[in-house]
This record gives C-alpha cells, sequence and structure tokens, in this order.
C-alpha cells in the first residue's frame, strides 16, 4: 500500500503500488546519496524487474515511503534493503518534487558516507560502482539515468554539478502552434511523440509540455521537436531550455 499524497505531502487516501503506478498518482518518495570516505559517488543499475525504469541507472538509493512510515524511517529501510547499509548517521540535504508521466513525487534527499561493503540482498540493484565526477559523466553518456534523480538530487552533490566535469541536466519547455484549447492536433502530438522515441519522458500539458535531459542530449530533443512540429503543419514552435543543476 502506498500513500497518495498532495503536492505539500498531505495523505488524499492509501491505495495499492499497482494504482499508484497506473494512475501515476503523487506519492511520498526518500532519495539517499551514498558516497565514500574519498569522495567517490555510488551509483547503481536496477533491476529488470523494477516497475519503473527497470535497468537504468540510479545516482541514490531509495524508494516509496510507506503508509506511516516517516521519511527518515524510510531511507534507513530501503538502504538496508537495497545496500544491506545500516545508517546509523545520515544528513539531510533536500526537499524535492517531481512530476513526469511516469512518476509524480514528494521527495526527501539525504546523504550517508560509508565505504562498503554493499550488499544487494532484495535484488532491486544488480550491479553499483563508486565513480568520481569525470566517471559519473563518461557513464552518463552511455547510460539511461533516472530523470527525477537528476533533477531532484544531483544539483545538491557537491563536487558533481560543474559542467566542465558533468554533463547538465536541462528542463525543455516547448509549445506547438496552431493552438485549439483541448483539441491538441498531430502537429503538438507528433512532436511530444518524437521526443518519447529517444527515450525521454514528457509531460503532456494544455498549454505546453516538457521534458528534462541531459545536456548533451538537449541539441536532439530541440531538433526532434522542431522537426516533427512543422512536417505535420506547425506555424510556430516555443521552446524555452532552463539549466537545473548549477
Amino acid at each position: 500500500m502506498v500513500e497518495h499524497v498532495d503536492e505539500f505531502g498531505n495523505v488524499l487516501e492509501v491505495v495499492t503500488r499497482a494504482r499508484m503506478r497506473a494512475e501515476n498518482l503523487r506519492h511520498r518518495s526518500v532519495a539517499v546519496v551514498v558516497s565514500s570516505s574519498d569522495g567517490r559517488l555510488l551509483v547503481h543499475r536496477r533491476s529488470e524487474d523494477k516497475d519503473l525504469f527497470p535497468g537504468w541507472w540510479d545516482i541514490a538509493a531509495g524508494g516509496v515511503v510507506a503508509p506511516g512510515e516517516t521519511y527518515v524511517q524510510a531511507a534507513r529501510r530501503e538502504l538496508a534493503e537495497e545496500l544491506g547499509v545500516d545508517a546509523t548517521e545520515m544528513t539531510f540535504v533536500c526537499d524535492g518534487r517531481f512530476d513526469d508521466e511516469h512518476a509524480r513525487e514528494v521527495c526527501q534527499v539525504f546523504q550517508v558516507v560509508h565505504d562498503g561493503p554493499y550488499r544487494f540482498d532484495d535484488g532491486e540493484i544488480i550491479e553499483a560502482q563508486l565513480v568520481t565526477a569525470d566517471e559519473l559523466g563518461s557513464l552518463r553518456r552511455t547510460e539511461r539515468f533516472l530523470p527525477g534523480s537528476l533533477a531532484m538530487v544531483l544539483p545538491h552533490i557537491p563536487g558533481f554539478t560543474d559542467p566542465v566535469r558533468c554533463s547538465s541536466v536541462q528542463r525543455v519547455e516547448f509549445t506547438v502552434e496552431p493552438f485549439v484549447e483541448g483539441q491538441p492536433g498531430r502537429h503538438v502530438t507528433a512532436s511530444v511523440d518524437a521526443v518519447k522515441a529517444l527515450g525521454i519522458a514528457v509531460e503532456f500539458g494544455p498549454f505546453g509540455s516538457e521534458c528534462t535531459a541531459d545536456g548533451d542530449r538537449t541539441p536532439d530533443v530541440v531538433a526532434a521537436i522542431v522537426r516533427a512540429a512543422f512536417d505535420n503543419a506547425a506555424t510556430h514552435v516555443t521552446i524555452d531550455i532552463t539549466a537545473l543543476d548549477e
């Protein structure tokens, strides 16, 4: 069971996890950044059995907060389950919110320094490695990382947000015209589909759409939007790009 919450984390109802995923209901979550004493970051690849983003990489451990559970309790539980880490000391980092077509969450981010060993007893993680900022940048150019973690967590990890050492994360907001309220034409839906075809989630709204992508993929996103829109008789395309990890 999972708590369906409003944007402030207030509980609206308790639902099944299956319903939460099917209807993309907002829920509480935790993310725990694990770093070694020499400053490297622990990144991991998710199991292919996960109900969301199977096989993708993540920069933080964590998951859904159980009904009645505090954020701290959930963070300690997730660390123990996923990495076999007993978090006796855990530092609060920030509050976060993230909404896209796959997940809507109100999150608290924590950080733990732990040199291992790490165990993957519950099978949710199938491999992990400690990386420097340069190594994370290289890995992100070849592997898919959870967009929510990149948006909410990465900007708060000291030393890992330097755009020279690690690709930036950018939000791309776009509007395709002509605009008819409640009746998006093919010129609108085609541009959204073109971004999704790149493996990037899109939040489709009544007045515009947006997505989050690594900076080195933003040119591909923009090109896909423009090409699909004008190939389907768009008259005007507005694109706004914001760096999220500066």
